[in-house]
């Protein structure tokens, strides 16, 4: 998987950091992704930072 960032769209709520601290973090007023490609076990937890982003400016792009 891969999780991309739309800086445009975030506005800083995040929801995504409560859920996967080390997989995003907020850079100044928008989020970072610290690991776009996250470790099998960690796939669960950036899901749910996807999910909860309420400014939908996360998404995930599974492997081909």
């Amino acid at each position: 998987m891969k999780i991309t960032a739309d800086l445009g769209k975030c506005l800083g709520y995040a929801n995504c950091v409560a859920a996967a601290p080390d997989i995003y973090d907020l850079e100044g007023p928008v989020v970072t992704v610290l690991q776009p490609h996250p470790p099998a076990d960690r796939e669960n937890a950036a899901r749910s930072g996807v999910r909860q982003c309420p400014a939908k400016a996360l998404t995930v792009e599974e492997d081909a």
